[in-house]
């Protein structure tokens, strides 16, 4: 059960929607013309779906108020205040098309595997975090790096790809051959590497002075008589640790050097060490090529810290040729210092990554809901693409949008070609119907969602589709109504269904079953009141209501006369399909001021009986004879009294009334100044009225082409031309008629 009363929300300026029975029938439909209510109606319920405020867009100062009852339900608000923004969970609104689409948070955490993997998932991953957390702990004091930092400094050093995880970085870390640089020890990563030294290690002249201090340094190692290319200031350096760890000298152990010389003791080791080094770095090619590079780091603070760097340990030196592997470097000493031993970590993670590597298998297997929307998207939507899922998985255990990639293709046979894309890609390529279709995609997992909540006792849910057909072509049309059908299906699902296109309408009607009383149509009058009834053309009109009402042949009503007349557009079609082109010409009499082969002016309604009863089995005319063009102008004048906004034959009327107004004004005019205007062999009132725009006022011509405009060159009346009458309101055509009388009646006056 639904219900509201609308004031000034979003171009509604007044509206009261009847009690919608969703008892007896769980769907509803109301065609209404663009323009008068349908988008303004959803984006109210849109604001309860979402718990935010409804305004008048145009009308800031007018009080917008709603009151709406959906069952059990009240919302309730206004623009005044006194009560508090409606919210409801229940309510779900498909908006025609919107430019951003992506999957609701609601949709993504409702879709999901069992919850026993995901609790497998979650106690997991709760494990693997602590352990995580606690090497970025101790990364953080070692590097100087803060903690979303680490991942992605190690991502980029290491040579990962942006998706690269834990296991991925231990893999590559271990990979790596650790030169023990103990020296690492005394600095940190964020002092060596960071946004101002970089461009520093970038600079052509570093690495030029780098290269001639590696290359004197060499030069100078063959000369040593301790050290060389082979054994440098950082073997000897290592050695003595080694020397000092291994008791080599205690052992009585002794040293002869390839000069001859004899070391027989740590200290004079140590000593003979410092000397070489002192020497080696005193020397004056090497000092001046020493003094340059600590000069280009002397800029600033961050830079003159590399520059105290080099001074405690020359060592480094070399290695600032090669940046990235000094970085590697880098890394592996940080990791060699955690908590534990780098190798229980890796083996932790590793067990982790093939637990987790189980659950994802068996999710994979569990994610078939998302699927079978894709598949049934695929086999009922004629689009240029085919939709895939590519991270079922994540989606299932980390609540992750799922990725969907869409497969584009092109051509047939050996000419065929497809292509990845992903949505935003896609989205500049296709059509608006294409685009709406993709748009849909997204809402069917949605609308997934809220089945799945439905079934499972979740509530009354309301579902409000705004044209969601308009733009496709026929296949894809036909392909959301089924799928409307069937999720009208769904226990605990209602649907209300917004449209302005008659044949969408008429095919919902029948293919979901709507009930008779639950379609409804919309209209707004000259005060801007929206009205709404039941849609009384459900079926065939014509044969319903026009036929039935004028085939005895006892037009004994006004209502017969209005039929009588509202029938000959339809039979004037099927003269001319038939190829009777006289009968054609003589109804054409009927719909136009003209002279031949009747004179439309002296028209009986016998003759026109005479042309259309050969479709009525030849019944004969029961009702008395009268004058065409009277009968016509009084059953307008009447329906001006009539406050009936839905009723067609009523339009048809009021449309011919003011067509063959306008052309006995326009020939009275030609006549008047050319003397003579003869009939228009085709679309006479256009005709006329070009040869007449040069004696028109421009009131006159306004007032001709807003009647050209409102009423259609040719009126029709078979089951699918009659939608523009029925998009046209009833005081829109009483509007023209009357000043199509005014216009006659000035001109009889002058």
């Amino acid at each position: 059960m639904l219900s509201g009363y609308f004031e000034n929300c979003y171009g509604i300026k007044q509206f009261t929607l009847p009690n919608i029975n969703f008892k007896k029938c769980n769907k509803a439909i109301i065609y209404a013309p663009n323009g008068v209510m349908k988008t303004s109606l959803a984006k109210v319920f849109e604001d309860i779906s979402k718990g935010t405020a409804t305004s008048d867009r145009i009308f800031k100062d007018a009080v917008s108020r709603y009151s709406i009852t959906y069952y059990a339900s009240h919302y309730e608000y206004s623009t005044s205040g006194g009560n508090a923004i409606s919210q409801s969970d229940n309510i779900y609104v498909i908006n025609s098309f919107a430019d951003k689409f992506e999957f609701s948070k609601e949709t993504v955490s409702t879709l999901l595997a069992d919850e026993g993997t995901r609790n497998q998932y979650n106690v997991l991953m709760g494990k693997l975090n602590d352990i995580i957390t606690e090497i970025l702990n101790k990364l953080r004091e070692i590097t100087g790096l803060t903690k979303p930092q680490i991942k992605i400094k190690l991502i980029e050093d290491l040579g990962l790809q942006a998706t690269a995880d834990w296991p991925d970085i231990m893999e590559a870390i271990r990979q790596i051959e650790n030169k023990n640089y103990e020296f690492l020890d005394e600095v940190l990563y964020s002092e060596l590497f960071n946004d101002k030294t970089m461009p520093v290690y970038e600079n052509q002249d570093f690495k030029r002075h780098i290269t001639e201090y590696i290359d004197n340094l060499d030069k100078l190692l063959r000369n040593s008589s301790l050290l060389n290319t082979h054994f440098t200031e950082r073997s000897a350096e290592e050695l003595s640790k080694s020397f000092t760890n291994h008791n080599l000298f205690e052992a009585q152990h002794k040293i002869l050097l390839k000069n001859g010389r004899q070391v027989n003791n740590l200290a004079e080791w140590k000593e003979l060490v410092q000397q070489e080094l002192d020497q080696l770095y005193q020397t004056p090619t090497l000092a001046k090529k020493f003094e340059k590079l600590k000069k280009l780091f002397s800029k600033n603070a961050e830079s003159v810290k590399v520059r105290e760097i080099i001074v405690a340990h020359r060592e480094i030196i070399p290695l600032l040729r090669d940046i990235a592997t000094l970085k590697k470097q880098t890394w592996c000493n940080c990791f060699e210092r955690l908590e534990r031993p780098f190798m229980e970590y890796y083996k932790i993670i590793a067990d982790f990554k093939e637990e987790i590597h189980n659950l994802y298998e068996k999710a994979s297997a569990q994610s078939e809901r998302w699927v079978e929307v894709v598949s049934e998207f695929n086999r009922r939507f004629r689009v240029p693409f085919t939709v895939k899922i590519t991270n079922k998985s994540n989606f299932v255990l980390k609540d992750e949008a799922p990725n969907i990639e869409f497969e584009y293709t092109r051509g047939t046979g050996d000419s065929k070609e497809s292509t990845v894309l992903h949505k935003e890609d896609l989205m500049v390529s296709l059509s608006m119907g294409e685009r709406r279709a993709l748009y849909l995609l997204y809402i069917l997992f949605d609308l997934e969602r809220i089945r799945k909540q439905a079934r499972e006792g979740g509530g009354q849910y309301l579902i409000i589709a705004d044209d969601i057909s308009d733009s496709f072509d026929y296949k894809n049309k036909y392909a959301i109504i089924e799928y409307l059908c069937d999720l009208a299906e769904t226990k605990g699902i209602d649907l209300l269904m917004l449209t302005h296109n008659f044949d969408f309408f008429r095919t919902v009607k029948y293919r979901c079953g709507v009930s008779r009383e639950n379609c409804y149509i919309a209209q707004r009058n000259d005060d801007g009141i929206i009205s709404i009834a039941e849609f009384k053309y459900q079926k065939d009109f014509f044969k319903n209501v026009i036929r039935s009402s004028i085939q005895n042949g006892n037009l004994d009503s006004d209502f017969k006369k209005k039929c009588l007349i509202a029938s000959i557009p339809f039979y004037r079609n099927l003269a001319e399909y038939s190829g009777s082109t006289d009968d054609y010409e003589k109804l054409t009499c009927c719909l136009h001021y003209k002279t031949a082969p009747l004179d439309t002016s002296r028209l009986m309604v016998s003759d026109i009986w005479g042309v259309i009863s050969q479709f009525l089995e030849n019944e004969t005319l029961k009702s008395d004879d009268e004058p065409y063009l009277q009968l016509l102008q009084n059953l307008a004048i009447n329906i001006l009294k009539d406050n009936d906004e839905v009723s067609l034959e009523n339009k048809l009327v009021l449309s011919i009334a003011a067509r063959i107004e306008i052309e006995k004004f326009m020939k009275a005019k030609i006549i008047e100044h050319e003397g003579t205007c003869p009939d228009a062999e085709k679309n006479q009132t256009r005709e006329w009225f070009n040869k007449s725009k040069q004696y028109l006022t421009d009131n006159e011509k306004e007032i001709i082409e807003e009647i050209n405009l409102i009423t259609p060159e040719s009126i029709h009346l078979n089951s699918f031309m009659y939608e523009p009458l029925i998009d046209i309101s009833s005081w829109n055509l009483i509007e023209v008629y009357r000043k199509a009388l005014a216009l006659r009646a000035s001109s009889q006056d002058s």
